[in-house]
């Protein structure tokens, strides 16, 4: 009897309204890259990552906002700002000349990137400057970037947990001799007990 009475009550209700497939993107014009990048770092403290990820990300960003401008408004940032910046001598070089490490130089323009597709997924902007899957470079438009991105690499071999390590592929069978191998390998050096 009481769930009927509750149902019934449940039909009278007016129902919640739910949120539509189709939102219109909140765009803010008067967003400036500062701002931006704080609240994307925000976003990782929520996220739970840790102190010293937030910091490096900082200083990444950092880097952006002192090549494009702190002021400068997100909606003005263009593929070919986003190309020039991750050309410049800043991103590429060291303070003392010599060329950046590749992982240094490909994690600025990642973090910037990833600042900028998060700006798009929180609906602050409408659409990303840049893919968020493809660094952007001179010379390229951004359909060449995107068709970039889709096109399948090679696969690697993949690496075991030891540094330069190589996993192989083998059959079972293959598997299981290699083991029965291990397994007598082991048998002859190891010393014999006393029983």
């Amino acid at each position: 009897m009481v769930r009927r009475a509750t149902r019934e009550r449940a039909k009278d209700k007016i129902p919640m309204a739910r949120k539509s497939k189709t939102q219109v993107p909140t765009i803010d014009h008067t967003l400036t890259l500062a701002s931006l990048c704080e609240a994307y770092l925000a976003s990782l403290v929520e996220r739970g990552q840790s102190e010293g990820t937030i910091f490096s990300y900082r200083m990444e960003l950092n880097t952006a906002k002192a090549v494009l401008g702190a002021d400068t408004l997100v909606s003005d940032l263009t593929y070919d700002a986003i190309a020039a910046f991750n050309t410049c001598d800043r991103v590429m070089k060291k303070k003392s000349g010599k060329p950046k490490a590749e992982p240094s130089f490909l994690k600025t323009r990642r973090t910037l990137r990833l600042c900028l597709a998060f700006a798009e997924q929180s609906r602050l902007i409408g659409c990303s400057p840049v893919p968020a899957s493809k660094d952007a470079l001179p010379g390229q438009t951004v359909e060449q970037a995107s068709a970039d991105a889709t096109t399948p690499t090679p696969e690697k071999p993949k690496k075991g947990k030891r540094r330069g390590a190589l996993v192989l592929e083998v059959s079972q069978p293959e598997a299981e001799a290699a083991a029965d191998v291990a397994e007598a390998m082991i048998a002859a050096t190891a010393p014999e007990t006393a029983a």
